[in-house]
């Protein structure tokens, strides 16, 4: 039964978690999903409105859902109501749902059973439940009053890896165990003559050499399906296995997936496996590939369902996304690379160069000067015309162009222009070239005389590219230079595409990058850089979709890749050999098109429904590996006319969430390379992926922000977020970007995020240019910054100072100037000696004295150093002592206090001013907990004598520890009060402890279900709703309180 719960106050209430999806299950147009303890329940009615309808929170406790099997009801309709059993780890409990009319409550619940065991499947049998247990025994429970009806275990007691129960009835029950010897045993519990008497193995199947961890039975078909650690499918021709002594074959090998396979799914046409290399296949029951389903990131796909009379395959990941795909089956018309059968003796020449009209024509040009049309619905070819002017190179465009004027292209040796584009409304063409420039021209004479660059832009543009045979008749064109250049933006391996959208130029190269740019005045500015997916070096052109989204395109080894950058998947693959010189690429509602030279014939590739379509996104992905940092930006305020879409009925709406919208905007950062900007609105329970930024190479480990304001200056009405942003990670690596939230009411979240790029630096990006490097010790690329913090000056116009934590035992300072986009190392030290795992930085004002910044700094010594920047950046102070070479950072001199907190790392740190000082509070990696008073003191500054201002004295008031705070890795901590503080551990327990004099004492915990929790924040949202705790880890949950 659940435990009683403390009520003491404060007591933390879960509203969010993102955690990986464990469990899925089909039910008509309904849709259940496991995440955690939690249950969603979706609706997949696609001729209403596809949508989330209900979050059912701690439905199973602290136990993770595996699973859901619904009651059968013959004379039911599971239309309107139905009753579920959710199961997982050794938990088990039965829901009433009713859900007609698209509205969901919850009618009755049982009682949360703990069973004795892991529980590996549930059955329905008559109204009780058949429960296959972790040691290879079976129990019949009756859910509604918890009591255990029979207990039957087998003789060979083994600890299983899966198991399926088959049959409806006690007498006929079936199970199929996967032990941990790699075999598969099959036996019938109702063989016990009497009550809990062992039951012998009716067969051992043997076939695997991994352990089995998904099995599924096709009864129709007498199929089994088993997905092992092996990284194959096995299907076996066993009949009936509710008769005993049935005979078992192995008919099927299936090979196809890079990684251990976790669930597998037999239907009447079909086998579904999905496993760790996050691919979902779909197999004939032969054993061949179907098709391949390629979306989730991370660790791999954990939960499997299925719709048949839809064709749907939903697949749940440890990304927290949920994404449901079509079937298209064997031969599906219109899918696939086919050969169009250009050669003919009646066609003579070689192609050269092919282009698409929509997706249903193609058109076809050879070195005859001869162009062919091929249309897929007659599927022959036909001769549109013959001119020998095209017999040498011709550009296979379909437009009509009227000269307006002639550019003239920068001195180069290979200066010829690749790709161009107007920027909309025409005053400028955007132009790439073989150098991988980018080059901005004006297209017409009064905008020169604007921009008071008409002497500059026309300088020798004499004959350049007028020549000699002009006709008498001919209008003179005035030749323009360009106004901008970007040189050497795509590297030396030249530029691609340039496309116009949205007041942004976006230009792709053979680098692997794309950049967005911007045009301000006349200058070319770049706003920000990607890199595509992993090893595509070749990007070949950037399309806008109708809704508004991006994909890239590009040659990755022998495949043309469909990517996108907004959910960093593969939309399609196209196995095309490598990069061709000719090739053109078509987007329509009705099919996706690409069509490529190769072997002097034209190949196709066609998928129905587009390159955005090929499945539906029920829940966006939030990070494909574990979150190393957490950090909340600011609130925005919606008012009631950007209603946002919610999934919570009216009735359950806490009391105060209605009216204006609070929106928090949260960063997280992520050990796959990315950086997401989150929205959490207050009133609705869910989040929005605003933007992801992927400029990182390594994992991000520590992000800062700062500046944080509105988009249009504190008297902009308008609701808006802008903030300036520094994220680090591994091999040294640090970005600085500017992040700006405005409205958008298309949007889901009704917002919309642009990212523009500032700054970067790398530890050893300059060291092959550097003077005397070799009687210096080069920095270690494998270098990592752990913390960050930003350090604010006074006054602001110097811009701030960044704080970094290194694995190296360094602590560094970064000055950011410019508004960001300048990143310099000012100084660094090495006083801890060892890798340094935090940095905070808190100021001191006392009355008639100056501001003081001060910086602390802890290692996995268990030490705590704080420094007074203040006087370390006074001229004159020997605190900042100058380099020893030139090019090198200062040195930052010893620290004003030195503090033994922990006898090991420190994890988690925080301050928070008081009147008696600074209460400073660490957590450590056993588990410890140490808060002390700061106490600073100010000499008075002598008059007589003048001189530089005396530095601070720094010591400790007093001081205490709590031993055993947590069982584990403190990774949280904040400071709410002088008398309040929450910390948060590996031990998955979110813990209030009370401060005042004397020891912290505890107050209450609440147990959590992100695993391996890394960074927690906490802030205050508003009196109605009180405060909000982000914590990351394996996944994301959102905790909040009230005062």
């Amino acid at each position: 039964m659940d435990a009683p719960e403390d009520y003491a106050w404060p007591r933390a209430t879960s509203e969010l978690m993102l955690l990986p999806v464990t469990g899925l299950e089909c039910v008509r147009e309904r849709l259940l999903a496991g995440e955690g303890p939690d249950m969603l329940v979706y609706s997949l009615d696609f001729g209403g409105h596809l949508r989330m309808m209900k979050r059912v929170q701690n439905l199973l406790g602290h136990y993770l859902i595996h699973g859901f099997r619904v009651r059968p009801e013959p004379k039911g309709d599971l239309d309107v109501e139905a009753m579920v059993a959710a199961f997982g780890s050794k938990g088990l409990r039965v829901v009433k749902m009713s859900w007609g009319q698209g509205r969901f409550r919850e009618l009755w619940r049982s009682g949360l059973w703990t069973m004795p065991d892991w529980v590996w499947d549930a059955r329905w049998l008559e109204g009780n439940m058949a429960l296959a247990l972790g040691h290879n025994s079976v129990v019949l429970y009756d859910p509604v009053i918890g009591c255990l009806l029979q207990d039957v275990p087998c003789t060979d007691r083994c600890t299983l890896s899966s198991a399926c129960l088959i049959g409806d009835t006690w007498k006929e029950l079936t199970v199929v165990a996967g032990a941990v010897s790699n075999q598969l045993l099959v036996w019938y519990p109702a063989a016990a003559l009497v009550d809990s008497k062992p039951v012998a193995p009716d067969r051992r199947v043997s076939g695997h050499v991994g352990a089995v961890f998904s099995m599924s039975y096709l009864e129709s078909k007498g199929l089994l399906a088993t997905a092992s650690e092996d990284r194959s499918v096995r299907i076996w021709k066993v009949g009936d296995l509710r008769v005993p002594g049935g005979r078992v074959q192995n008919i099927g090998h299936c090979f196809g997936h890079s990684a251990r396979v976790w669930q597998v799914k037999l239907l009447e046409n079909y086998l579904v496996s999905a496993g760790e290399d996050c691919v979902c296949l779909v197999w004939s029951h032969e054993g061949e590939i179907l098709q391949a389903f390629r979306g989730h990131q991370g660790r791999g796909i954990r939960a499997l369902a299925a719709h048949e009379k839809q064709a749907w395959v939903i697949t749940g990941g440890d990304d927290s996304g949920i994404r449901l795909w079509h079937l298209v089956g064997r031969g599906h018309p219109g899918s696939g690379v086919s050969a169009l059968s250009f050669k003919s003796p009646s066609r003579p020449g070689a192609l050269k160069a092919v282009t698409l009209a929509g997706s249903w024509r193609v058109l076809a040009v050879t070195d005859s000067g001869v162009l062919y049309l091929y249309d897929l619905e007659v599927k022959c070819w036909e001769q549109l015309l013959e001119d020998k002017r095209f017999q040498s190179y011709c550009l296979l465009e379909a437009i009509f162009v009227q000269e307006r004027c002639r550019y003239r292209l920068p001195p180069s040796k290979q200066r010829w222009h690749t790709c161009s584009a107007f920027l909309p409304p025409g005053d400028f063409l955007v132009c790439g070239d073989r150098r991988g420039s980018v080059l901005l021209f004006p297209s017409r004479p009064a905008l020169l005389q604007d921009l008071g660059l008409g002497g500059q832009a026309e300088a020798g543009a004499g004959d350049l590219g007028g020549g000699g045979d002009s006709g008498e008749g001919e209008t003179a064109v005035t030749e323009w230079g360009p106004v901008s250049i970007l040189r050497s933006l795509h590297g030396k391996q030249g530029v691609t595409s340039v496309t116009c959208h949205g007041g942004y130029v976006y230009s792709t190269g053979r680098d692997g990058a794309y950049y967005q740019l911007l045009v301000r005045g006349s200058q070319l500015q770049p706003v920000l850089r990607r890199k595509c997916c992993r090893g595509m070096s070749w990007v070949a052109g950037l399309r806008v979709m109708a809704d508004g989204n991006t994909v890239i395109l590009g040659f990755h080894a022998n495949e043309f890749v469909v990517w996108s950058p907004r959910s960093h998947e593969k939309l399609h693959v196209v196995h095309c050999g490598g990069g061709h010189r000719s090739w053109a690429f078509s987007d329509t509602e009705a099919a996706m098109a690409f069509a490529y030279l190769k072997d002097g014939d034209v190949l196709l590739y066609r998928a129905l429904g587009g390159c955005t379509r090929p499945h539906v996104l029920l829940r966006e992905s939030l990070h494909g590996r574990e979150i190393t940092c957490v950090k909340r930006v600011g609130t925005i305020t919606l008012g009631p006319e950007f209603e946002l879409p919610s999934f919570m009925q009216p009735e359950d709406l806490e009391p105060g969430s209605e009216g204006p919208g609070l929106i928090d905007i949260v960063i997280t950062c992520s050990e796959d390379t990315t950086i997401c900007v989150l929205a959490l609105p207050t009133a609705t329970g869910s989040a929005h992926a605003l933007t992801a930024v992927c400029n990182h190479i390594s994992s991000v480990r520590a992000v800062a922000v700062w500046g944080v304001g509105t988009p249009a200056g504190p008297q902009d009405p308008r609701p808006g977020l802008t903030a300036r942003v520094v994220s680090a990670g591994g091999r040294a690596e640090m970005h600085c970007f500017n992040i700006t939230v405005t409205l958008d009411p298309s949007a889901p979240s009704r917002l919309a995020c642009h990212v523009m790029h500032l700054s970067s630096h790398r530890l050893d990006e300059g060291w092959d240019g550097q003077r005397g490097r070799r009687r210096l010790v080069k920095v270690d690329p494998e270098t990592r910054y752990m913390c960050l913090a930003v350090c604010e000056l006074d006054p602001p116009d110097l811009g701030p100072l960044v704080a970094a934590a290194c694995s190296d035992g360094a602590v560094r300072l970064f000055h950011l100037q410019d508004s960001g986009r300048q990143l310099q190392l000012l100084a660094e030290t090495f006083h801890h000696q060892r890798c340094v795992l935090k940095v905070h930085s808190f100021t001191h004002q006392a009355p008639s004295q100056r501001r003081r910044l001060l910086l602390c700094s802890a290692a996995t010594d268990g030490s705590l150093a704080f420094w007074d920047l203040t006087t370390a950046l006074d001229h004159g102070s020997a605190v900042l002592e100058p380099p020893a070479d030139p090019g090198l950072p200062c040195r930052l001199g010893p620290p004003c206090l030195t503090v033994q907190a922990h006898s090991c790392g420190v994890n988690s740190l925080h301050t928070l001013p008081t009147r008696e000082g600074h209460l400073v509070a660490s957590g450590s990696e056993d588990g410890s907990l140490h808060v002390f008073v700061l106490a600073v003191e100010l000499p008075e500054r002598d008059e007589a004598g003048g001189g530089a201002e005396p530095a601070p004295q720094l010591h400790v008031l007093e001081e205490h520890s709590v031993p055993c705070a947590h069982a584990a890795h403190v990774t949280g901590l904040h400071i709410l009060s002088p008398s309040l503080m929450v910390s948060a551990s590996i031990d998955q327990r979110l813990t209030f402890w009370r401060l005042g004099h004397g020891e912290p004492t505890f107050i209450n915990s609440t147990v959590y279900h992100v695993p391996d929790v890394a960074d927690m924040d906490c802030w205050p949202v508003s009196p109605e709703f009180g405060h909000r705790c982000a914590l990351g880890g394996q996944g994301l949950e959102v905790y909040n309180w009230y005062d």
